[in-house]
């Protein structure tokens, strides 16, 4: 039985994004909290598991040889929604999970326990879980022990999240976003998938910036990065690099299907409903420029430099408007 969709699945994933732990390698602090619970608890298995869009990503792992299973068989999956441990004594006497591929083969799923990772704003990232081939119980004291080694986790990711996001805007940072943005091309590049890339620019803003002052200016860079995480997909990554630019990677995504994203940044930036109505006496309006891997990109910092370029043509040529590399 597929676990329900979160109601803030949106902003859930979003932050999960902005951790920056997704397809990370290991990590002691990661790896000490799994082994603690596998030891004390007495369980084969112990998991960090972060539930993506669609699939669960394990950070630590004690007891499995994968690092990853489809969410539509993850037992964590089914733990989003609660605020409390979600306990399975047999998986294979409950409704949820008797026909899971994981119940049924290996590794043979019996019990669980999944403590949820929920972070300060409500949001649940994932679980620490532990896992038995046997039936079994947990008291009350080891329930209350997989719920604090699942603050620990909770905290150092609500740490990652505050050092790669831009405290003004909510985007990550220009250092993370760097870093999200190599990893991704090289992904692309293994995959052999199309990688874009979208810088942009508030137009005339430091024209806006000395008429109505620095916090006004702020207000406005805010309201931009909201309308673009708004209007583009959770897998798309948001980023501010400095000043008023932005930029966004688009995974998967040629320069043609990043334009047409675009078009509903932008259009979103001028509208009265959601910019405007911050800055009613001020028209607002995003330029920007696109680039798509090519076969003689070598990195990131390239392809990026070929879209600011864009860019640049973009601002030279009226402003408001998308030029792309192709």
């Amino acid at each position: 039985m597929p676990a329900p969709i979160p109601p803030d699945e949106e902003d859930r994933l979003a932050e999960l994004r902005a951790a920056e732990v997704l397809d990370t390698e290991p990590e002691e602090i990661f790896d000490r909290l799994t082994r603690l619970a596998s030891r004390i608890l007495g369980t084969p298995i112990a998991l960090v598991s972060l539930v993506d869009a669609d699939r669960q990503w394990f950070k630590s792992i004690v007891g499995l040889d994968v690092r990853q299973t489809s969410r539509s068989e993850a037992f964590c999956a089914h733990a989003l929604s609660d605020s409390s441990v979600l306990t399975v004594p047999d998986a294979t006497r409950d409704e949820r999970f008797m026909d899971n591929p994981l119940v049924l083969g290996h590794p043979d799923i019996r019990f669980y326990a999944g403590a949820p990772l929920r972070t300060s704003t409500g949001h649940n990232l994932g679980t620490l879980c532990v896992i038995d081939t046997e039936p079994r119980e947990l008291t009350e004291d080891e329930l209350s022990i997989l719920e604090d080694l699942a603050a620990i986790a909770t905290r150092e990711l609500e740490l990652r999240i505050v050092a790669n996001t831009d405290r003004l805007t909510g985007a990550l940072n220009r250092e993370q976003f760097h870093l999200l943005g190599e990893r991704e091309f090289r992904r692309a590049v293994r995959h052999e998938q199309p990688l874009s890339v979208a810088m942009l620019d508030v137009d005339h803003f430091k024209s806006i910036n000395d008429r109505y002052g620095h916090m006004a200016g702020d207000r406005m860079l805010a309201t931009v990065s909201q309308c673009c995480a708004q209007v583009t997909r959770t897998e798309e990554a948001l980023g501010r690099l400095g000043g008023d630019e932005f930029a966004i990677v688009f995974y998967g995504t040629t320069r043609e299907e990043a334009s047409v994203a675009l078009d509903r940044v932008l259009a979103a930036v001028t509208e009265e409903s959601t910019c405007q109505k911050a800055f009613r006496d001020v028209r607002l309006s995003l330029s920007a420029g696109v680039a798509q891997r090519s076969q003689e990109d070598r990195d990131f910092a390239g392809l990026l430099e070929r879209a600011d370029k864009c860019l640049y043509e973009a601002k030279g040529s009226g402003r408001g408007i998308i030029v792309t590399d192709g």
